[in-house]
């Protein structure tokens, strides 16, 4: 049994955890583990198969739920990517979207994206056999949040979007579904460009060079001096580049977790998240290990066999 927040970040802890996932072991002539995740309420949030208890790697279909216990989605999955054909729902239970993925290396979720059919929430066709009009809706509220028009299964031309909550409006153009280049305006009338649509938090020298300060600002206990310890370590990195609320998942001790927590916390200012140009909040997490056991130099017979 594991404790999830939305976000995806693990918690020791139901207390505040938005769901629960529990791990079964395989069926008789499978390998595949059963996942069933559980909103608060005790409702189905999530069911399918994975090949690992930890972290999950979806296999077959996999079907998602919203809190009123309607379908959300029936998604198939490879070895964790989602591939084949795919079907989101309204919250009223009617059909959205079906849609196919391919599964090219350093493309995004949309450029990877062949839209099939989009219908609204009355059963209206937008689209069909990957033509017309795709309009994408808040999950939460499912208000519009952005809309274009596709060819052959692919964003074309300018599409429109907006994120309501912080009043920012942009526009993106794609050709054949490959985004080319877009740019955002904010409430004030601040306007920002880019030609990467998203780019994830990042810091100065990568994740490595992350590890290594924090490292620097720790003292482990003589009994842990020698022995090799790993920790995953979650936190927030705020649109300004500030990190927060960094949290553990397992412990080391009361002493090394306070003084890890407080590095992370203290941590210079990352590169935030960008979406649209927009730098987010976002959360971010990161395994720790300490004395890692150092590689073995290769023996005379594995170097003759180089």
């Amino acid at each position: 049994m594991f404790y999830f927040k939305n976000d995806g970040s693990k918690l020791p802890a139901i207390d505040s955890a938005d769901f629960v996932r529990v791990v079964s072991l395989p069926d008789s002539g499978s390998t595949l583990f059963g996942i069933v995740d559980y909103y608060r309420n005790n409702k189905p949030k999530l069911m399918g198969k994975s090949s690992s208890i930890d972290p999950a790697v979806f296999e077959e279909q996999c079907v998602t739920y919203l809190p009123n216990g309607k379908r959300q989605a029936v998604l198939t999955y490879t070895g964790g990517v989602l591939t084949g054909t795919n079907y989101l729902f309204h919250p009223n239970g009617k059909l959205y979207l079906t849609f196919t993925m391919d599964t090219v290396r350093n493309r995004s979720f949309d450029e990877n994206m062949n839209v099939v059919t989009c219908m609204d929430s009355t059963g209206k066709a937008l689209a069909t056999e990957g033509n017309g009009h795709f309009v994408s809706y808040n999950e939460a509220t499912h208000a519009i949040i952005e809309e274009g028009d596709i060819k052959n299964g692919k964003r074309v031309g300018e599409w429109h979007g907006s994120y309501p909550t912080e009043k920012v409006t942009y526009t993106d153009t794609y050709t054949d579904g490959k985004f080319i280049s877009g740019y955002c305006t904010t409430g004030t009338g601040v306007k920002y460009t880019y030609t990467a649509k998203s780019q994830t938090p990042a810091f100065t020298g990568g994740n490595t060079a992350f590890i290594n300060l924090i490292k620097k600002k720790l003292k482990l206990p003589a009994a842990l001096k020698n022995k090799p310890v790993s920790i995953f370590a979650s936190f927030s990195v705020k649109n300004n580049g500030k990190v927060a609320d960094a949290t553990l998942l397992g412990s080391i001790s009361p002493e090394v977790d306070k003084a890890l927590i407080t590095a992370i916390n203290s941590s210079p200012a990352w590169t935030p998240r960008l979406q649209n140009g927009l730098p987010l909040d976002s959360s971010w997490g990161i395994p720790i290990t300490f004395n890692t056991p150092a590689a073995k130099p290769a023996t005379p017979a594995a170097k003759a066999k180089n």
